[in-house]
């Protein structure tokens, strides 16, 4: 990783059982800046992403485009990102970052995606992880860091929605939805985050926070809509929400990607309180579709299909802390936008 302290950086690792310590003095994270679906190094949102104001930048998957051409690729693209002067101007401040299918190694990939391993080396390289660090010898990308002090601490939650996912259920291309083929899976088994990954999710949201993000490479909140969404393994999406609700952690806020456009969905009070899933994606890979698919739970009518990225900004010194969540344009102008209250999200 880039840049911050090695305290901050190993924040949130079960397996070496770290809590993780916030000095008084430490800053807290007010702006939060994320994107998905980037392809090419040279383009003028890269640049208006540079200018935005950053505690932290993340990368919620489809970071390369390399499913196509194997390793080789792979290792071909992450040095190009990694060069070029997007990835060099942000590393001043915290990088985190999770894959998703195009930089996983196969299109709609999950767990029977052979090069799933050689991959994951080929993420960490990318990201200078070091070579002792657990997280290389761990099965899946999946990690957590905590940011802040006490009373202002932020969780970033990267989860891995490839590594250990089963199969998706498939109809006939005739049959399919304009969002592509994929219907919910009536499999009982079928699984999308692994029992590991599970269990250290439920570890990780016991840990203190104010403010939680969970970073979905793929939608959480929308109804199946053919293409890759949580509700594909319904039994899963209901397992997230009844995890949340049996660890009472507050502060639950989704972020995703993939679908190259952007919208906002909530799903109401599942657990006490509404579901916020912030969906920013395409920051330059800009899709033929032009049309959203059917969401019973978006909750603003409007959704933005060219370049974008997502800027989240927290207000800490209200008594009751606000949190912008706005998706901007290559101007700096924002295409949509919410504001809810901490307080909500309790």
């Amino acid at each position: 990783m880039t840049s911050f302290p090695r305290r901050r950086f190993l924040a949130g690792l079960p397996a070496l059982g770290l809590i993780p310590s916030h000095a008084a003095d430490e800053q807290p994270l007010r702006d939060i800046v994320f994107g998905s679906c980037l392809d090419t190094h040279e383009h003028p949102l890269l640049d208006r992403t540079l200018t935005l104001p950053r505690d932290l930048f993340i990368f919620m998957g489809d970071n390369i485009y390399a499913d196509k051409g194997g390793l080789p690729m792979m290792r071909e693209k992450y040095a190009l990102l990694k060069q070029s002067r997007f990835f060099q101007g942000l590393k001043n401040k915290p990088i985190l970052a999770t894959w998703d299918d195009h930089d996983f190694g196969e299109n709609d990939g999950g767990s029977s995606c052979p090069l799933k391993d050689e991959a994951q080396q080929e993420f960490w390289n990318w990201l200078d992880e070091p070579g002792g660090s657990p997280r290389r010898k761990q099965a899946g990308v999946y990690h957590s860091q905590t940011f802040g002090p006490v009373g202002k601490r932020v969780q970033v939650i990267m989860l891995d929605t490839r590594y250990f996912r089963s199969a998706l259920k498939k109809v006939p291309k005739e049959l399919a939805l304009i969002g592509g083929p994929h219907i919910a899976s009536d499999d009982p088994s079928a699984t999308l985050l692994g029992a590991a990954q599970w269990q250290w999710l439920e570890d990780v949201l016991k840990q203190p926070a104010e403010l939680r993000l969970i970073v979905s490479s793929i939608q959480f909140a929308p109804a199946v809509h053919g293409g890759e969404c949580w509700a594909n393994l319904p039994q899963e999406q209901h397992r997230m929400l009844d995890l949340i609700k049996h660890t009472q952690a507050t502060g639950v806020v989704i972020l995703s990607g993939d679908r190259h456009w952007c919208e906002f969905s909530k799903l109401d009070a599942p657990n006490g309180y509404p579901l916020f899933d912030f969906t920013s994606s395409l920051m330059t890979q800009k899709h033929p579709r032009g049309t959203p698919t059917s969401n019973p739970q978006r909750f603003m009518p409007k959704t933005y299909h060219l370049p974008n990225v997502g800027h989240m900004q927290i207000d800490w010194s209200a008594a009751d802390p606000v949190i912008t969540t706005r998706i901007v344009d290559v101007d700096g102008q924002p295409q949509l936008e919410h504001q809810l209250k901490l307080s909500e999200l309790r």
